[in-house]
C-alpha cells in the first residue's frame, strides 16, 4: 500500500503550497492572497497560484528526462549510477524508487484543481480566463503524464482538503478514456490564449512556461490515432505562432555544409539551441531555475553526470551522411553527435542540458510530430518532405515541393509566411527542414510513395530521426510507445530498448528485457490504485 500512501501525502501536501510566497519567481507577500470579495471565498490569488504550480513543475524535470529516456533506448547508466537508475535502466523497480513515485504529479494536480475551484465564476469571465486556460493546460499536461507512465488515470477534479475527501468515489480511466477526457477538457478553453500578463523575470517569459493548448490538443489526438485531427492542431500552432512573429521556423541554429574543391567544412551553429539564454524561436515550453530566488536545479547533476549517451544512439548519428546540394558528401558523420554529448569520453556524458533551464518543447519535435500525423493520415510524401526540407532534394525544384497548393489545407505551407521568394514566386530561403537545418543528405526519396508499405516505411524514417534530433529531451519512451501501439506490434518498442544493451555488449540483459517489453502490460509502472477509485 505504499502507493496509496504516497497519494494521500501528495494531496495533503498541495494544502499549504498555494499559500506560499515561494513561488517560481520573486513574489512579495502581500500579493499572494487578493481582497475578499475578489475571488470568492478561498481568497486565492490566481497569479501566486500559477506561480506555485509552475514551480512544482521544477521538482518533476528529473523524472521526466529519467523515465522518459532512460526506459528507452537512447541513454545509458554510467559507473557511477544510483541503484534507483539502475533499476529504471533495467525496467526492475523496487516499490520504493522514487523516480516511480507520483507524489508531485498528484501535488501539481490537486494545486492545479484548488486554483481552478478557487477562480469565482464572474472573475473567470470577466478578467481570469486565462489563468484558468493556463493551469487547466498544466494539470492537463500533469495527467497526460500519469497516462504515458502509469497507463490509468486516478481522475480528480475537486481539491483533496483533508484525508477523508480520499474515501469518496472518484474515477480511474482507462488510457484511452483519460485521452478522451483530457481532450475534452481542452477543448473549453481552445480559443483562451495562455495568460501573458505577467512579467517574466533573468529573461525568462511566463507565457512560455505554460503548455501550449494546440500542441496539447495535436499529441493527445496522435496519441488517440486522430491523425487528421492532429496534424489539424499542429498546424493551428504553427501557423499562429508564424503570424503573431514567433518565428517557429527550421531556419536558423543550422549546420552549414560548405564546399571547397571537393573539401567540405561544417559549421555548429545548432548547438546554439542549447545554449545557456533560451532561443525563443526554438524554445516553445520551458522551466526556469534560479539560485536567486532559491529554486536551484536538483536534477542537474543527476542528468549530466549519471545519465550518459548510448551505444546504439552513436550509432545512429555515426550512420547518417552529411549532406550538400541535396547530395551525401560524408558517411558515417551526423553533426548532432558531438554537439549532444561527450561522444569521445569514455562515457559519454550529455552535453544537451543547461542549469538555469529545461526544455520541454522544441519547435523540432512539433515539426516531427506534424509530419508523423500527416504520414498516418495518408500523407507520406508530404512527410518526408517535412523531415527532409524542401532545399534537400536534387530531384524536385522546391516550388514544386508537396506541401503547396494541396486540397488538404493543413498539409500546405504558405510560402510568403514560411519562405523567402524571389521575383519568380519561388522560395530561395527559409524553413529547412529537419535534417536540411542538420545538414544531412535526404533519406526515404527512393521510395515508392505510392506503395502499400510507403507509411510505414516513413513512418520508421520518422521516429528514426526523432531519436537523432530530439535525443535526452525526455521524449523517447513516449515516442516508442506511441508507434508500437498504433502498428499493435510491441517488438518496434521492445527491440530498440533491447538493442541498446546488446550493442553495449550486455546481450543477455537485452534478451531477458526484450522478453518482458514484449508484453504491452509491462510498458507501464506499477502502483496501487484504493477501492474507492472506480473504473466504468
Amino acid at each position: 500500500m505504499k502507493q496509496y500512501r504516497n497519494i494521500t501525502f501528495s494531496i495533503l501536501f498541495g494544502l499549504t503550497l498555494l499559500t506560499s510566497c515561494e513561488s517560481m519567481l520573486e513574489v512579495e507577500p502581500e500579493e499572494v492572497l487578493l481582497a475578499e470579495d475578489y475571488l470568492g471565498d478561498d481568497q486565492i490569488d490566481a497569479r501566486s497560484a500559477l506561480f506555485g504550480v509552475l514551480s512544482q513543475m521544477q521538482e518533476v524535470v528529473g523524472q521526466y528526462v529519467v523515465l522518459g529516456e532512460l526506459r528507452a533506448d537512447l541513454a545509458n547508466v554510467t559507473a557511477s549510477t544510483i541503484d534507483e537508475l539502475r533499476e529504471v535502466n533495467n525496467h526492475d523497480i523496487s516499490t520504493d524508487n522514487s523516480y516511480a513515485d507520483l507524489t508531485t504529479m498528484f501535488s501539481i494536480i490537486n494545486n492545479c484543481n484548488f486554483a481552478l475551484e478557487g477562480i469565482d465564476t464572474q472573475a473567470y469571465e470577466e478578467e481570469l480566463l486565462e489563468d484558468y486556460a493556463s493551469i487547466l493546460r498544466i494539470r492537463t499536461w500533469a495527467q497526460m503524464q500519469i497516462l504515458i507512465n502509469y497507463g490509468k488515470l486516478p481522475y480528480i477534479t475537486k481539491p483533496i482538503r483533508t484525508s477523508d475527501d480520499l474515501d469518496d468515489t472518484y474515477p480511474l480511466l482507462s488510457f484511452d478514456e483519460g485521452i478522451d477526457q483530457l481532450i475534452a477538457n481542452l477543448q473549453g478553453v481552445m480559443n483562451v490564449e495562455n495568460v501573458s500578463k505577467y512579467a517574466g523575470s533573468l529573461g525568462f517569459e511566463i507565457f512560455k512556461m505554460i503548455p501550449d493548448q494546440f500542441v496539447l490538443l495535436g499529441d493527445l489526438n496522435l496519441w488517440k490515432g486522430n491523425n487528421t485531427q492532429a496534424a489539424t492542431y499542429y498546424m493551428f500552432f504553427l501557423n499562429k505562432a508564424m503570424f503573431d512573429g514567433r518565428n517557429y521556423n527550421l531556419s536558423s541554429n543550422t549546420i552549414t555544409v560548405t564546399e571547397n574543391n571537393d573539401n567540405y567544412t561544417y559549421s555548429d551553429g545548432w548547438a546554439d539551441i542549447f545554449d545557456e539564454s533560451v532561443r525563443t524561436n526554438e524554445v516553445i515550453d520551458y522551466v526556469a531555475f534560479s539560485e536567486q530566488f532559491r529554486q536551484p536545479n536538483n536534477s542537474f547533476e543527476v542528468v549530466t553526470k549519471q545519465l550518459q549517451a548510448s551505444t546504439s544512439i552513436i550509432t545512429n548519428w555515426n550512420s547518417q551522411s552529411m549532406g550538400y546540394e541535396g547530395e551525401a558528401v560524408e558517411d558515417n558523420r551526423d553533426e548532432r553527435a558531438k554537439l549532444s554529448a561527450t561522444i569521445e569520453a569514455a562515457e559519454p556524458l550529455i552535453s544537451k542540458y543547461q542549469y538555469d533551464y529545461f526544455s520541454w518543447t522544441r519547435v523540432a519535435k512539433v515539426y516531427l510530430r506534424y509530419a508523423e500525423a500527416i504520414n498516418y493520415a495518408g500523407h507520406p510524401e508530404q512527410a518526408l518532405a517535412i523531415v527532409n526540407g524542401i532545399f534537400n532534394n536534387p530531384n524536385v525544384d522546391p516550388v514544386d515541393a508537396p506541401i503547396f497548393e494541396n486540397e488538404e489545407w493543413y498539409l500546405n505551407f504558405d510560402m510568403e509566411v514560411y519562405y523567402t521568394v524571389n521575383n519568380s514566386d519561388e522560395p530561395v530561403s527559409g524553413n529547412l527542414g529537419v535534417r536540411g537545418r542538420a545538414g544531412l543528405a535526404p533519406v526515404g526519396l527512393d521510395l515508392d510513395l505510392t506503395s502499400s508499405t510507403a507509411i510505414e516505411e516513413v513512418g520508421a524514417l520518422i521516429l528514426n530521426e526523432a531519436a537523432l534530433e530530439l535525443a535526452f529531451e525526455g521524449n523517447r519512451w513516449e515516442d516508442l510507445m506511441r508507434f508500437s501501439i498504433r502498428a499493435n506490434n510491441p517488438d518496434i518498442l521492445a527491440d530498440a530498448v533491447a538493442d541498446k544493451f546488446i550493442t553495449s555488449g550486455d546481450a543477455g540483459t537485452g534478451a531477458t528485457i526484450k522478453q518482458k517489453l514484449q508484453n504491452p502490460e509491462n510498458w507501464f509502472l506499477p502502483y496501487t490504485i484504493p477501492d474507492n477509485f472506480v473504473s466504468n
